[in-house]
């Protein structure tokens, strides 16, 4: 069954049923034939499978079967019909010294087929494959599995396919240090997520390393330097070496870092940097708009206060425009945003004070450069006392040397990666409409890394990494 040999007959080209089990149970096939419900069954007998040797009894030993019955398992079909396995099996048995029965049990042997679900291992698998990566609830998934595949399963059925799965792999330690081991974690790129639902709110710490793998997601009651610091210092108890960490502006988590690995570099990353700077402007810009939308309304001029209240309304249909790139603005938006700029000034000092920002953190080649650059943004007009100007300075000051850390080091780069994992995270808990306990988070998270990570997938799960193997009733990873 390795190589799958096709038969071209009338111009047709036909192709044998290939399936994990067939593969392995060829020679216990005894038939073929269709039903208008279970579709092209496929008969099996396992009693004609060699028993001695996988029981390991002597040649002249008998193995008999008492009450012999046929179940019906469910197989992924992508054929217009779905498949159907045809089982025929009993209660085997063999004699013992003595001549009394000594009964075996016959699902440890049968790798690939659950006997209690009346499904394949793959089926299950590929059920929890996709709800962990789908993004969509479970009730989506099972919606999914019937129209995709033929096969038919219950919401509460997949949810407890979700926790055996999760519960044959590893626990978070163990694998962390398995994807150590594969390659090694230096970098560590920290953020957290609020997560829906939750009451009172609490923070998700997120940690992922250079390679953007999800390394571990773990509740913070409280984001202080105490519970940051906790989480860190059991992070390296599990052997994890770790030369450079990419941060917010969470003071929690520099003091922390300094904690736990005080000669580790920090960087913070760029896209913070410019949402606190932006957060600033913006507000500025709201404000200004407000100030014309009053003004409009003391002038007594008709004429004038039609033109204010037109102004204030384009700056609040327009406001991104100013926080926009020159490169990613269209000629239509490039105009409007000249046009609003030429007739405020205020508005014209954020552009250029925005700009300035820009070009502080993307045309500097080196740390002397980027201080310069700071200077010079110091030494702007705008930037006065009480300002949006003078604050954001203020806060460029504050964490400069951790700012401009990727000049000093090359191999250290400006952005963090850990907004990937608040991406997926959203994704996975939009379907579940929060997770309503760490311990759901936990069982996801870990079953996204053996997938993403690790080579888990739907046929020969375990892969290059030999996770396969069965525990009692469903073939999982390990």
């Amino acid at each position: 069954m390795d190589d799958v040999k096709y038969i071209e007959k009338d111009g047709l080209i036909y192709a044998p049923l290939d399936t994990e089990v067939l593969e392995r149970y060829h020679d216990i096939v005894i038939g073929t034939s269709y039903d208008q419900v279970m579709g092209l069954c496929v008969h099996l007998d396992i009693r004609k499978m060699p028993w001695k040797k996988l029981l390991h009894l002597p040649p002249r030993t008998r193995v008999g079967w008492a009450d012999v019955r046929t179940i019906a398992i469910k197989e992924l079909s992508c054929l217009r019909r779905p498949i159907t396995y045809q089982l025929t099996y009993g209660d085997g048995w063999y004699r013992v010294t003595g001549g009394e029965r000594c009964y075996f049990a016959i699902q440890p042997h049968l790798a690939g087929i659950d006997l209690q679900r009346g499904c394949t291992t793959v089926a299950i698998r590929a059920a929890v494959m996709l709800s962990v990566l789908s993004g969509v609830g479970l009730r989506a998934v099972t919606w999914m599995m019937s129209l995709l595949f033929h096969f038919t399963v219950c919401k509460s059925s997949l949810d407890r396919w979700i926790i055996e799965c999760s519960e044959a792999l590893p626990n978070p330690e163990e694998m962390v240090k398995l994807l150590n081991r594969l390659n090694p974690v230096r970098e560590l790129h920290l953020d957290e997520i609020f997560p829906k639902g939750c009451r009172p709110k609490h923070c998700m710490l997120v940690l992922r390393d250079q390679l953007g793998r999800l390394l571990l997601v773990r509740r913070l009651e409280e984001r202080t330097e105490a519970a940051v610091t906790e989480v860190l210092t059991e992070f390296k108890s599990w052997g994890m070496n770790i030369e450079t960490f990419y941060v917010d502006g969470c003071d929690a988590y520099k003091k922390a870092i300094i904690n736990v690995y005080p000669s580790a570099r920090i960087q913070y990353d760029y896209f913070h940097i410019i949402q606190c700077v932006f957060k600033k402007l913006w507000k500025s810009v709201v404000i200004r708009r407000r100030d014309i939308k009053a003004r409009s309304k003391k002038v007594t001029s008709v004429y004038y206060a039609r033109r204010l209240s037109s102004l204030a309304l384009r700056i609040w249909e327009n406001r991104w425009l100013f926080f926009k790139r020159d490169d990613n603005l269209t000629k239509e938006e490039l105009e409007t945003l000249n046009d609003l700029i030429e007739k405020d000034a205020h508005l014209c000092k954020v552009r250029s004070f925005a700009e300035a920002v820009w070009s502080l953190f993307e045309d500097s080649r080196s740390e002397p450069e980027a201080r310069e650059a700071l200077e010079q943004l110091k030494r702007r007009s705008e930037v006065k006392n009480q300002t949006c100007f003078k604050k954001s300075v203020e806060f460029l000051s504050g964490r400069f040397d951790d700012m401009i850390c990727h000049l000093r080091d090359s191999d250290v780069q400006r952005n963090s990666l850990a907004e990937t994992g608040m991406r997926f995270l959203r994704r996975l808990e939009q379907g579940h409409d929060g997770f309503r306990s760490d311990e759901g988070l936990d069982r996801h998270v870990r079953l996204y890394q053996a997938i993403r990570y690790l080579n888990w997938r739907v046929h020969d799960a375990g892969g290059s990494l030999g996770f396969a193997h069965t525990t009692g009733t469903a073939e999982t990873s390990r």
